[in-house]
Parts: structure tokens; sequence; C-alpha cells
């Protein structure tokens, strides 16, 4: 069996494009590894995977369908770019096939080929048409016949497939993802998965005080996730203590921009040990008290790392919808009560000033504060849900 992968963005990379379709070479083999050893190589703008025969293309596709940086991959009939040879290919395709109308499509790489693109496909359409008595048709066609002719191959497609597009999972660097078991930030990974990042999960939970509900949902989405890119860590931090701490000691109209600044210090402190470059978070701009623009600027205040925030400019419809799309959804909805639901103040405030927090701040021990949970944090690899 063989399958060709197609790419998009990556061939616009210039002289950093062999880096890209590396790693995408890579990250399908790891990808379909547990199926069976494929061989992969890279041809002319494109990657060719070698499966047995036997192997079950619905559960290939179902993989490659989850290695970021693929554009479309299609099944294809491998033979020698000879005349002879495409012809016997081309009739053996279109006998399993059934339709009135077609089109033949031809691209021709190789420009030494004894042929044009243009006369393959009239000479392939007369014999077609003579063979099945069936009618041309270049507008919407029952069956399209599309030839990649290479120098050393030709490539006849069968059925085009899809594919998630965006980078491969690797070529980006690494982030870590502050995730709760909400609907919001397993999108927010999702997205920068898509945009070439190696991601590491950081959640923080009120347990023993709330049930490990939360952090049974956080596994079962980074499983998820991990799909994308292959075993991930997940670091579990108790942060209840750490807001008893607040609610004794600071005032409760900012406890939640409070809260969310000490998780931006110890999520920093976990990302040095990842050796990550930036922190995800799943905000969105304006859809509950903390991330108006003003509590997120004030939040962002102690960060010494970028926020990246892919859902700053998505409503809640457009996030559920993705969730919906990626698989994430229904375990996000089950109920929980994670930690920033945990002592709640009756009335957050929606803007604060970062002088004002920070003045708080300063009758606290931050550093304790962070040092005693970050004391308590567990560290745990999650595997891929599926393999």
């Amino acid at each position: 069996m063989y399958v060709v992968v197609h790419y998009a963005e990556i061939g616009l990379k210039g002289r950093n494009r062999p880096r890209f379709e590396e790693r995408l070479r890579a990250n399908l083999a790891r990808s379909l590894r547990s199926l069976s050893e494929p061989r992969i190589r890279k041809l002319f703008g494109r990657i060719l995977v070698q499966l047995p025969d036997h192997t079950d293309f619905e559960e290939v596709k179902r993989r490659i369908e989850k290695v970021f940086g693929v554009a479309y991959f299609s099944r294809v009939t491998l033979t020698r770019p000879e005349l002879a040879e495409i012809e016997q290919a081309v009739d053996s395709y279109t006998k399993s096939r059934s339709f009135e109308s077609f089109g033949v499509r031809v691209r021709r790489v190789e420009k030494t080929l004894p042929f044009t693109s243009n006369e393959l496909e009239r000479h392939l359409g007369q014999r077609i048409q003579q063979r099945t008595g069936a009618r041309v048709e270049l507008s919407r066609p029952d069956l399209w016949i599309v030839l990649h002719l290479l120098s050393r191959e030709a490539l006849l497609l069968h059925d085009r497939i899809p594919g998630p597009r965006g980078l491969p999972v690797g070529t980006a660097g690494q982030a870590l993802s502050l995730i709760s078991g909400g609907i919001d930030s397993p999108v927010a990974a999702h997205q920068m998965l898509k945009r070439g990042c190696t991601l590491s999960y950081v959640h923080f939970h009120s347990h023993p005080f709330t049930s490990t509900a939360s952090q049974r949902k956080v596994r079962d989405l980074v499983a998820h996730l991990a799909r994308y890119q292959g075993p991930v860590h997940l670091y579990a931090v108790p942060f209840g203590e750490l807001q008893q701490t607040l609610v004794r000691e600071a005032p409760s109209d900012p406890r939640i921009v409070l809260y969310r600044r000490f998780m931006l210090r110890i999520a920093e402190a976990l990302a040095e040990r990842e050796e990550a470059r930036a922190l995800v978070t799943g905000d969105s701009l304006g859809q509950v008290s903390s991330q108006t623009l003003g509590n997120l600027d004030t939040i962002n205040r102690v960060a010494t790392l970028p926020v990246l925030r892919p859902l700053v400019g998505l409503d809640k419809a457009e996030i559920v919808e993705l969730a919906q799309h990626i698989g994430t959804f229904e375990t996000s909805i089950e109920p929980d009560e994670d930690c920033c639901s945990y002592l709640m103040p009756s009335r957050p405030a929606t803007w604060t000033r970062p002088d004002v927090i920070a003045a708080i701040e300063r009758t606290l021990d931050v550093k304790g504060m962070v040092e005693a949970s970050l004391a308590k944090v567990e560290q745990e690899r999650i595997e891929p849900l599926d393999e």
C-alpha cells in the first residue's frame, strides 16, 4: 500500500524547508509505527508512505488526519513514468470504479519525459472513453483521474482526503499550556500544536478541598491532545491552600486576578524545567471578568515568558465549534469543580491596576507561597489516547 502526503505551508519555507519536511516525515513515522514499520521517503514536494498491503487504510487515514503539516493525502498506485505502465494502472483503477463522466488531470513535475501533460491527458481521456463509453466532463465529473509524474515514479492518486494543515509539531519550539477541564484551554492547546509547538501541560486543582473530577478530565483531554505529538508531561499543582491564604490575607474583589498571577509564576517555574519558551492559555478577550483587557494586562505583568492566547479574538460559539471539531467538547462539558470556581469572590473585579495589585502582593509572602505550591507538584507522563 502506498499513500502520498502533500503539504502546503511547508513549501514556502525556503532554505528551511528540508527541516520542516524531515519533521513531517518523522511525525508520520511516529503516528503510523504502531500499525507496522512504515517506509517513508521524500519525493519532490511530497512524501511517500509505504505500508504492507494488508494494512487497514481506515486506520491509516485516521492517524494521518492527526498529523499537522499535512494539507491532503491520498492512497496511490505507484508505477514508473512510462506510458505502458501508466495505461495499465489507469485501466485497473477505472475498472474498479462506477462512473458516467470523468476528467483527467496530469501534473508533470519531471519536464524531460517524452510527453507533455496535455498530451497525456488527451491520450488517457480517449483511451478511457473508448473502453468505458463514459463522457469527458471537466467541471464536475463523477471521477477524476489524477496523475503526478516525477522523475522515477508516476503516482495515480485515488480519493483526495483533507489533512489538518498547519505546521509539523516540533518545528516551532516548546511551550507549556495551562489546561483546565473546561472548553477553552484544550482548544487553545490544539491551536498551538497546529502551529508547530511541542507542548507540556500544567493543571491547577483544589483537591482535597474539591473532588478529583477536574484532574480526571484533564488527563483524558491531555491524552486526546497527545495524539498529535506523542507522550507528554502533565504537571498537577495543588492550588487550594494558596487560594485559602489569599482569602484570608487579600481583598476579595481582585482575588481571581491574584489567583491568575500566581498561576503564571508557578507555570513559569515549571516551564523552566521543560525548557519551554512560552506559556499558552485559553483566554478570550472579555469572556469573563479575569479576561478583560485591564485584567489581562495586570496578570501579564508577572510573566517574563511570552503568554500566547490563540483564542483571544474568538467568541464562545466559535470556540465551542472548534472543540466539537477536534473532539474535546464532550469531555470538557462533564461536570466538575475546578480551581477557578473554588473560593470565588461574590463580585470579581473587572478592571484592575497593576500598581494596586502589586501593592497587595507586597503584603504577602509571594515567594514562599509559590515555592510551597511547587514543592507539592506531581508530574505524570500521559500517553496518547489510542496508541
